[in-house]
This record gives C-alpha cells, sequence and structure tokens, in this order.
C-alpha cells in the first residue's frame, strides 16, 4: 500500500468528538448544564404528555398545564445536574454510576415534591 493511502486512512474522522463541541463538553460546569437542559426536555416532554390528556378530559385548564408542564421541566432539570455532578464523582465505576445517577436524581426529585406538598398544604 502506498504512503498517501496509509497517511489518509490514519487521518482521524471529522466527525468525531471535536467536530462538534456542543456535543463534547470541556468542563464539568458545561457537562451539568448540560444534563440540565436534557433534564428539562425530557422531564417537561413527559408532563406535557400527561397535561395534554388532562386538557383532553377537562381536568385543567391550559394555564394550570403550563403551570405543571414548568415545575416538571425544572424539577428534573435540578435532578439531573444534582445527579450528574454525584456521578462524576465516580466516573469509570459503570453501575455504581448509574447507581449513584437514580439514587441521587430519586432523592431530589422527592425532596422538590415533599417541599411542594407542604406548600399547597393550608
Amino acid at each position: 500500500m502506498s504512503d498517501d493511502r496509509l497517511a489518509l486512512m490514519s487521518t482521524p474522522e471529522p466527525y468525531g468528538p471535536s467536530a462538534y463541541p456542543a456535543l463534547a463538553p470541556t468542563d464539568g460546569c458545561s457537562a451539568i448544564a448540560q444534563l440540565a437542559l436534557l433534564g428539562a426536555v425530557i422531564g417537561g416532554s413527559a408532563a406535557a404528555g400527561a397535561n395534554i390528556r388532562r386538557l383532553q378530559q377537562q381536568e385543567t385548564d391550559a394555564a394550570g398545564a403550563l403551570a405543571d408542564i414548568g415545575r416538571a421541566a425544572l424539577a428534573t432539570a435540578a435532578a439531573s445536574a444534582v445527579a450528574g455532578a454525584a456521578a462524576s464523582a465516580v466516573r469509570q465505576q459503570g453501575l455504581l454510576r448509574l447507581g449513584v445517577l437514580f439514587a441521587s436524581g430519586t432523592a431530589v426529585m422527592y425532596g422538590i415534591q415533599r417541599y411542594l406538598e407542604q406548600g399547597a398544604e393550608p
């Protein structure tokens, strides 16, 4: 095989992590912010799906549905950020990292829901 062809084969792909800087955060804060954004999108989407059904059944109005979606997006953003920060402490531990992500995210969501329930009491 010619040297030119070998050089071409060893050239890095233009589609690696550096080609998409938004997908490859360079510091911990960027990674946490991306996790929070992803959590907000997922939580907001789940709440929107549930609230569309509640709107169809006339169990809520549009303002109530939007408020619920906003609360869900903020709560899941916070839970995702905290879980990501906690999991970064056990960066390469596989199953342990997933456990830390799950446990810390669950704890934050539980705490937020308890806080909201206490605020709703007269």
